[in-house]
């Protein structure tokens, strides 16, 4: 809590100062402000020269002792749950996130004590003829492959996390739904049959764990706008614990209220339905302001076609959460080329490559590849070791641009002869609008101090000349 003072003139012409009085060079008194680190008034109290501070009503703020209880009361409810300061600490978006998220979590808690009694179930609970070793053999298994399966997907998927953050918190519950039906199903199969679709499941939660928990910290990184990151998601875990003892309590009443198995599952495919409906509106309602390679591309191309630079919220509305993949289409609407950033030098070089320099000062260098048998072209960027974040994205916006001319209905070298004049004048203009472009782009909202776009190990090249051969 910060407080400001102000010096008002008092009745008798002392001013107060602690305990003590002083004979003022004004008639003042001091007015002391609360304010919370968002910069938001939250008391405001009068110092008289007696020493006794007097809380001075706020505007639209009733100040009778009814009025103030409910007020608190509020207030502390409030506080409970969301950061403080809420909503000038956090981003704009963050409520609407954060409504579907608690709807999604609540739907998830009944679906999985509908699929915690069918793994019950699965483990020979009520089933005199089942025995302890065979749900210890099962249990090891299961906790086997979760481990295992943490392991490898961190590693092979850690890197994409981040900048993919909207699309793996979606996949996180469509692992986890996924995960649902598995155990459902699981009473109904033989001792084999159950241990290999438990196993299943339980590396699927182990999917929506990385996956959800990292994309989790990414999007809390967005949202914080106080400093307050891990007060954010400490009141994110008492949202999520709140919604879930709701979830717990009607869902007790479900699961004992619905046994047959097919009502069962028409009850499950609805809440998984309703489960995966909001996550998805969730994700939805995150306009992220760090440019990946889906919204870097959404961006230029609208920039290319209309001269407007799109906002952070604009562009969200354009994603796509799952299904996108880096390769952009030229200014007739064709898919021409797939872009990537280069992982070694021996692959950028691959397929008879061409080299075309994007800027003097070689911060990094364009490839374009000539895939025989395919019309979608591989254009491969190397970054240069020193490279900036703000040159990062402009490496990609370049191959977004030479993609924009490319031309499918003309062979692979007449193309590129012509491209490389056009680009070559064009590169210049790309240029020439850098600083009026980026300056446009801070001022839509991007972040252009970070950068989203490599979505693997960075690599980095230097390049000098090499030695003569003796």
């Amino acid at each position: 809590m910060e407080f400001r003072i102000m010096e008002l003139p008092t009745m008798d012409g002392y001013v107060s100062s602690g305990s003590s009085l002083h004979p003022p060079t004004k008639n003042v008194s001091k007015e002391i402000t609360e304010v919370d680190k968002a910069g938001q008034i939250q008391r405001r109290w009068r110092h008289k020269h007696n020493g006794v501070p007097i809380e001075v009503p706020l505007p639209n703020r009733s100040n009778g002792f009814f009025s103030r209880s409910i007020r608190d009361w509020r207030k502390a409810v409030v506080d409970s749950f969301l950061p403080v300061g809420f909503p000038h600490s956090v981003s704009e978006d963050y409520l609407r996130y954060q409504t579907f998220d608690s709807l999604q979590a609540f739907f998830s808690t009944i679906s999985s004590l509908l699929a915690s009694r069918a793994l019950l179930q699965g483990l020979g609970v009520g089933d005199a003829s089942s025995s302890a070793t065979f749900a210890i053999i099962l249990t090891v298994m299961q906790d086997a492959m979760s481990r295992i399966t943490t392991i490898v997907f961190a590693h092979s998927f850690g890197l994409h996390i981040e900048p993919e953050a909207k699309r793996f918190r979606f996949l996180a519950d469509l692992f986890n739904d996924s995960a649902f039906f598995l155990e459902l199903y699981s009473p109904y199969l033989s001792s084999e049959g159950k241990v290999i679709t438990l196993s299943i499941s339980q590396a699927l939660r182990a999917l929506c764990g990385v996956s959800a928990g990292a994309s989790k910290a990414a999007l809390s990184v967005h949202f914080a706008r106080s400093d307050n990151l891990a007060e954010l998601n400490a009141k994110e875990a008492s949202q999520e614990t709140a919604v879930g003892l709701v979830g717990l309590l009607v869902g007790t009443l479900v699961v004992k209220t619905v046994e047959d198995h097919t009502s069962v599952v028409c009850l499950m495919v609805l809440l998984v339905f309703a489960h995966l409906w909001m996550n998805y509106l969730a994700v939805r309602a995150v306009g992220m302001n760090i440019l990946n390679r889906q919204r870097a591309t959404i961006l230029f191309h609208e920039y290319l076609r209309t001269q407007k630079i799109l906002t952070p919220s604009q562009v969200a509305k354009r994603e796509s959460i799952l299904f996108w993949s880096p390769v952009v289409p030229n200014k007739l609407g064709q898919p021409v080329a797939k872009i990537e950033i280069a992982k070694s030098y021996k692959s950028a070089m691959a397929n008879g490559t061409y080299r075309i320099d994007a800027i003097p000062e070689k911060a990094y260098n364009t490839i374009i590849c000539d895939r025989p048998n395919s019309q979608i072209r591989p254009i491969r960027i190397l970054l240069y070791h020193g490279i900036s974040s703000q040159e990062i994205i402009g490496a990609w916006l370049k191959a977004v641009d030479i993609a924009w001319e490319m031309d499918k209905t003309r062979g692979f070298d007449e193309a590129l002869g012509d491209l490389f004049y056009e680009t070559t004048d064009r590169s210049y203009n790309f240029r020439r609008l850098h600083l009026s472009f980026w300056n446009a782009v801070t001022r839509a909202g991007w972040d252009l101090k970070s950068q989203a776009v490599e979505t693997g190990a960075p690599v980095r090249f230097l390049i000098k000349d090499a030695k003569k051969d003796m």
